[in-house]
C-alpha cells in the first residue's frame, strides 16, 4: 500500500514477547482495529518454572481492544516462534500463513493440542504477496539455521514495515536458497517506514559463517571416531540434520534419529525433500542393536540438557537401547540458551563419565550460529536504509547495542527506539513516536493451556517457604471457636507442629484470634484472612520465610 496518511488514524505496532529476553517472540501490528500477528512463540525458563516447561506470551491485551484478527504470520519453524499458537488460535481463531516446512511444525503443535484440524493454515512462500485488510504482506527469503525461514515487507497505510524475521546472510547455504539481498535493496530505494531488525548476536563482531562451514569440521570428527558417533542440535534444525547424515554416508554410517522430536523432524524433513536420501540411510534404534559401533551415528535433541530427553537419559545410562561407551564421540552442535550453562554442564561431566569424548561449542568449532552478527546487521540497516529503527529478538543490552549500531550505520538517533514487552510504537506520514504500554508479560504453560497465575504462585510459594496447615473448629451453635488451632506443617519446619517454633506459633495464632468477635463460620474472610496473615508474618519474622498458609475451619455440633 502506498505511504500515505489515513484518517482512520496511525499504525501501531506493539510488543507482546521477544523484547527484552531471548524467545516468546510476538508482535502485533494494528490499524483501524484490523490486525495481524508476526509469529507466536514460547520461552524455556533459565530455571524450572512452577507452572510448566514452557512460558508463553500473556495475551490478555488482545482480547481488551477490540481488534479483527485477519491471520498470523510465521517466519520460520522454531519453537521460540510458533510454540504459543495453539494457545493463541484457541482464543482467536485466524488463518495462519508460513512456508510448508514451517506449517509442518507448526501443525505438529497444534495437532499435540488438538485443534490442527480446525485450525486454517495457508502456505506463503518467497516472493508471494497476500493481502490481510490495509496490511499487504510480502514473504521474503532470509537464511537461517532452519530451511525455508522468511522476512517480510508489511505495506501499510503509514509505509512499509521491514520485519526481518531470525536471519543471517549465509553465502553458502546448505540448500542453495541464498538470502534475497537484491529485494532487501529495492525495499531500501522504495522508502521503508520501519525497520525491526533480529539482535540476538549483535555483540558478535564480524560475520556469523556459513552453516555450510560445518561440514568439514564433522568429516574430521567423525573420521577420528572410532566409536559411536552422536550429534546432539535443536530437532527443527534440517540443514545441520543434513550435513550429519553426508559425513556419515561418507563414513559408511547409517543415522539413527532418537527421540520423538528427532524422528518426526527428519520425517518432515523426507517428506519436504530437505533430506532426499535413499532407503536405509535412517534406521531406528532396534536395527542398531544389530550393528557395529563404527557403523552408527545417532541424531538427537538434548543439546540443551532438557529433562526426559534422549542425550539426557543416555548420559544417565537409563535409555532402554542407546548407551555411551569408551571411544563414543558426542557432539553438542548448539549454543547454551542462556541460563542453561549449569544443567549442560553436568550433561557433559555426565556424558565424559559413561567414557565418552565430548565436544561442544568451548572447546570445538562443532556449531554456526544462525543469526546475524555485527557486519551483517549493519548490511541489512545499509540495504534497507529505514526511516525508522526498532531492534527486535534479544534481551535489553542486545537492543540497546543494536540500536546504537543503527546510529552507526546512519540512521538518525531520533528515529531510533528501543521498546520491550508491552510498548508500542506508533507511524504515521510525519515518522514514529511512542505509544500507551499495554499489558504483557509471560503465561506458563500447564499441558495444553495456560497455568492459572495463582497456581503458579502457590508452587513458588511451596518451593521457597514449605505449607503449613492451621485447622480451627467453631461451634454450629454458637459461632464461637471451640477447638484448636492445630498446625501441620512440611518444608517448612522439623517437628510438625511440636517443636517450639511451631508451638509459638500456634500461640501467637490463638491469640490473633481470640481478638475476632463471634460469631464466626466456615466461610468468614475475617477468620480466614487473620489465620493466613498471622502466620505468613510470624514465619517471616522469625524464619524469613512466607509459607503457602492453608486454613481449614470446619463445624461441630
Amino acid at each position: 500500500m502506498a505511504e500515505g496518511s489515513s484518517a482512520a488514524g496511525p499504525v501501531r505496532v506493539v510488543a507482546l514477547g521477544g523484547l527484552g529476553e531471548i524467545g516468546l517472540n510476538f508482535l502485533v501490528v494494528e490499524h483501524a482495529g484490523a490486525a495481524i500477528v508476526i509469529d507466536c512463540g514460547v520461552m524455556f525458563p533459565e530455571r524450572p518454572a512452577f507452572g510448566a516447561g514452557l512460558f508463553s506470551p500473556d495475551l490478555t491485551w488482545l482480547g481488551t481492544g477490540k481488534l479483527k484478527f485477519l491471520g498470523t504470520v510465521l517466519t520460520h519453524a522454531h519453537e521460540d516462534h510458533i510454540g504459543a499458537l495453539p494457545q493463541l488460535i484457541k482464543r482467536f481463531p485466524m488463518p495462519v500463513y508460513g512456508t510448508p516446512l514451517t506449517l509442518t511444525f507448526a501443525r505438529r503443535r497444534l495437532r499435540e493440542n488438538e485443534i490442527a484440524g480446525s485450525t486454517d493454515l495457508r502456505f506463503f512462500l518467497p516472493g508471494e504477496v497476500i493481502e490481510l485488510g490495509p496490511f499487504r504482506v510480502e514473504a521474503i527469503r532470509v537464511t537461517h539455521s532452519t530451511p525455508d525461514s522468511l522476512a517480510l515487507a508489511i505495506g501499510t497505510p503509514a509505509g512499509t514495515i521491514v520485519h526481518s524475521g531470525d536471519f543471517k546472510i549465509d553465502e553458502a547455504p546448505v540448500d542453495g536458497a541464498r538470502f534475497d539481498a537484491d529485494r532487501f535493496g529495492r525495499l531500501g530505494d522504495e522508502g521503508v517506514a520501519l525497520l525491526l531488525s533480529d539482535s540476538t548476536n549483535v555483540e558478535r563482531p564480524g560475520r556469523s559463517g556459513s552453516e555450510s562451514s560445518l561440514r568439514p569440521v564433522l568429516r574430521e570428527k567423525i573420521r577420528n571416531c572410532k566409536g559411536k558417533f552422536f550429534v546432539s542440535a535443536f530437532s527443527s534444525h534440517i540443514h545441520r540434520i543434513r550435513q550429519v547424515v553426508d559425513v556419515s554416508r561418507e563414513s559408511m554410517r547409517m543415522v539413527v534419529p532418537l527421540g520423538r522430536r528427532a524422528i518426526e523432524s527428519v520425517r518432515f524433513g523426507i517428506e519436504h525433500g530437505q533430506l532426499d536420501y535413499p532407503p536405509g540411510t535412517f534406521i531406528d534404534p532396534a536395527e542398531a542393536e544389530f550393528l557395529a559401533p563404527r557403523q552408527l551415528t545417532f541424531f538427537t535433541g538434548g543439546s540443551q540438557a532438557e529433562p526426559n530427553s534422549a542425550l539426557g537419559r543416555i548420559a544417565a545410562d537409563v535409555h532402554p537401547r542407546v548407551r555411551v561407551d569408551a571411544g563414543d564421540t558426542v557432539v553438542l552442535s548448539s549454543r547454551a540458551i542462556p541460563g542453561n550453562e549449569r544443567p549442560i554442564n553436568q550433561l557433559i561431566n555426565d556424558l565424559f563419565r559413561r567414557g565418552a569424548d565430548v565436544l561442544h561449542d568451548a572447546v570445538a568449532p562443532v556449531h554456526v550460529s544462525g543469526h546475524a552478527c555485527r557486519d551483517e546487521l549493519t548490511d541489512m540497516i545499509r540495504l534497507v536504509r529505514p526511516r525508522t529503527f526498532v531492534p527486535i529478538h534479544g534481551e535489553y543490552r542486545h537492543l540497546v547495542r543494536h540500536a546504537a549500531l543503527a546510529i552507526e550505520a546512519g540512521v538518525p538517533p531520533a528515529n531510533v527506539f528501543v521498546l520491550e514487552d508491552g510498548d508500542s510504537l506508533l507511524l504515521d506520514q510525519a515518522g514514529a513516536r511512542r505509544g500507551a504500554v499495554v499489558k504483557a508479560g509471560r503465561v506458563a504453560i500447564d499441558g495444553d493451556e495456560f497455568a492459572d497465575p495463582a497456581l503458579v504462585d502457590e508452587r513458588r510459594a511451596l518451593a521457597h517457604g514449605g505449607a503449613v496447615v492451621a485447622i480451627v473448629a467453631i461451634s454450629a451453635a454458637s459461632g464461637r471457636i471451640v477447638g484448636g488451632p492445630e498446625l501441620i506443617s512440611r518444608g517448612l519446619t522439623v517437628g510438625d507442629g511440636t517443636s517450639s517454633l511451631m508451638r509459638q506459633a500456634r500461640s501467637e495464632l490463638a491469640a490473633r484470634l481470640a481478638q475476632i468477635d463471634p460469631p464466626v463460620g466456615p466461610g468468614d474472610s475475617r477468620l480466614r484472612g487473620n489465620i493466613v496473615r498471622a502466620l505468613r508474618d510470624f514465619f517471616d519474622d522469625t524464619t524469613g520465610h512466607r509459607p503457602l498458609v492453608v486454613a481449614h475451619v470446619m463445624e461441630v455440633e
